[in-house]
């Protein structure tokens, strides 16, 4: 006290207006931790606003007078207002061993919380050290959501998702709300959602939606609801300006949403959302291990897999679309449900009707409208007329292949970064196949292999595959086809379903199939989330008995803190 007093007199002559108080009298004296303890005592009284009282006082000592220092004795809980400047607090701790430690702690400036982004749906990871860990914190924290109405279920989900780490057991849930939330985290303690063990390298694959894919209004919740895909989506509205005489944004979102069923915007459209959805779930930590793609998709894979630059994929986006949008739109589509080969030999009596697409148990038709017409009267099979403008990969296409060979041409084309099936042979694209601008433009023409290329992706063994796309319209028919090993079918989004509600279940079904970590942060980064209070670690505690007592000899002691004597010995012994 002299000494606080002598060293505080030098800057102001105040007397007692700094409280003083002693952790020791509110948990004991814990040796070396003392200082720590203090520590802790002086943030959570600058958190709460309130120093708690020092227990057990009566009477100040009679040899310290309070009344000529600078403080006074905290005997009771005493409320920690602000005068000019922000709350400072400091620690003193004295060791027997020398230890003469004095910190000073001020409060962090007052930071305004920008404006929240507001959310429909909430993912929320469970993580433990075993099963039981991961059940008993499910628990915990759907009975935290139940139990506590105020708690903001997106502030909630990125306490326990960042604050938390990583352990060998783990899962996954989302929802839209605390009650779902709640729901879904009790269905994981009782067993119903099982917990999986975090495992080695797992494959996964992507594979990118061609055109017919698109809607009015596709991704609008993602573009106001994630800030990754809103930057991305953005980048591609800016680099298609100077190829596009309507802004994407208002293709997608705006007035010029109608013209979404024209080719010339369709595909550009398209292949932005991948792009955005690409490098969302990039931020995310999901990366493709492998990809393919289907027609306009395989644009999109080659930029996944590092052979397109982003500039140069929507460029050459645009232009395709300009150029199959200007060939006869007396030509239209059809899906038929049948083999190749008696496909092949049904068409023998339609010789204006090509295939456009080799897609497992079904295929896809193209030609001049009155001949696919015929053809569906006359077939045995199933057929199903698309809503197309065009015959695409028909000889309609052909005088589209010269103008978007010299395209690609004049394009920066490298090799595959990684596996990347082709859909012109159904084999893998090598350095030779993705460089050479002859095969992008033969591919207006001819047929997708889309079934060849899914049986020597499905060789890379992938556990989960994602279809990139606004609509699933790959994964059926990638079911057919990959059957075995039969890995986790995944869709981005959902033309019926709502955007991030669908994004969400996507990622928690990854990380439920796989075990592999998404990067939480980035998940949570540019919604304006804060830390919040959630329920702590299940523990595994386990009791431990005393070892028997030793046979206490003369010289033995023994301290209230022991459970068992400890003997003494003396040099000799």
């Amino acid at each position: 006290m002299e000494g606080l007093s002598r060293a505080w007199r030098r800057f102001t002559g105040r007397s007692q207006f700094c409280a003083l108080g002693s952790v020791k009298s509110n948990i004991g004296h814990l040796e070396p931790a003392a200082g720590l303890a203090g520590l802790v005592k002086v943030l959570l009284a600058m958190e709460h606003g309130v120093v708690p009282g020092s227990l057990h006082v009566r009477r100040p000592n009679d040899h310290i007078r309070f009344e000529d220092s600078p403080f006074f004795l905290v005997d009771r809980a005493w409320v920690w207002g602000r005068e000019e400047g922000p709350r400072r607090g400091a620690v003193s701790a004295f060791g027997m061993g020398g230890v003469n430690a004095h910190v000073i702690v001020e409060e962090p400036p007052r930071v305004e919380r920008g404006a929240v982004v507001v959310q429909d749906s909430h993912l929320v990871r469970v993580t433990g050290a075993d099963e039981r860990a991961v059940r008993e914190l499910a628990a915990a924290y759907a009975d935290h959501l139940t139990a506590v109405p105020d708690t903001d279920p997106g502030d909630f989900a990125r306490t326990v998702n960042t604050g938390r780490a990583a352990q060998r057991w783990t899962t996954a849930v989302h929802g839209t709300g605390r009650a779902e939330l709640a729901t879904r985290l009790t269905e994981i303690a009782d067993g119903t959602t099982q917990p999986v063990r975090s495992a080695g390298r797992q494959v996964t694959a992507f594979l990118y939606t061609g055109q017919g894919s698109q809607y009015a209004g596709m991704a609008r919740r993602l573009l106001t609801t994630e800030p990754h895909f809103r930057d991305a989506l953005h980048e591609c509205a800016d680099l298609l300006a100077p190829h596009l005489d309507v802004p994407l944004l208002d293709l997608l979102h705006g007035d010029a949403r109608h013209l979404l069923d024209e080719t010339r915007y369709a595909q550009p459209a398209v292949v932005s959302v991948e792009v955005a959805l690409t490098r969302l779930l990039a931020e995310a930590g999901v990366r493709p291990d492998t990809v393919a793609g289907h027609s306009l998709g395989e644009l999109t894979a080659a930029w996944a897999a590092g052979v397109l630059a982003l500039p140069d994929l929507l460029r050459l986006t645009a232009v395709r679309g300009a150029l199959m949008q200007g060939r006869s739109t007396d030509g239209t589509m059809a899906v038929v449900h049948t083999g190749t080969a008696t496909l092949t030999e049904a068409l023998r009596n339609h010789p204006g009707v090509e295939i456009a697409a080799y897609n497992g148990r079904t295929h896809t038709v193209t030609g001049p409208e009155q001949d696919v017409a015929r053809f569906c009267e006359e077939s045995p099979y199933r057929t199903q007329r698309l809503t197309v403008s065009h015959a695409f990969h028909s000889a309609a296409m052909e005088p589209a292949v010269p103008p978007f060979a010299e395209a690609v041409a004049g394009t920066a084309l490298r090799a595959p970064e990684l596996p990347f099936a082709d859909t012109l042979t159904g084999d893998w694209h090598t350095a030779a196949t993705a460089t050479d601008p002859q095969r992008w433009a033969d591919a207006i023409r001819r047929p997708v292999r889309f079934a060849q290329a899914l049986t020597t992706l499905a060789g890379e063994g992938p556990h989960v595959v994602w279809e990139i796309g606004p609509h699933p319209q790959l994964l059926p028919m990638a079911r057919t086809v990959l059957a075995e090993p039969h890995p986790v079918w995944v869709p981005t989004l959902h033309r019926e379903r709502n955007d991030q509600v669908q994004l969400h279940a996507a990622l928690a079904a990854h990380h439920r199939a796989t075990g592999a970590e998404l990067d939480w942060a980035a998940l949570h980064a540019g919604k304006n989330q804060r830390t919040t209070t959630a329920p702590t670690y299940p523990f595994a505690r386990q009791e431990l008995t005393a070892p028997p007592a030793r046979r206490a000899t003369a010289n033995a002691v023994s301290h209230p803190l022991f459970d068992h004597p400890y003997e003494h010995r003396s040099e000799a012994e």
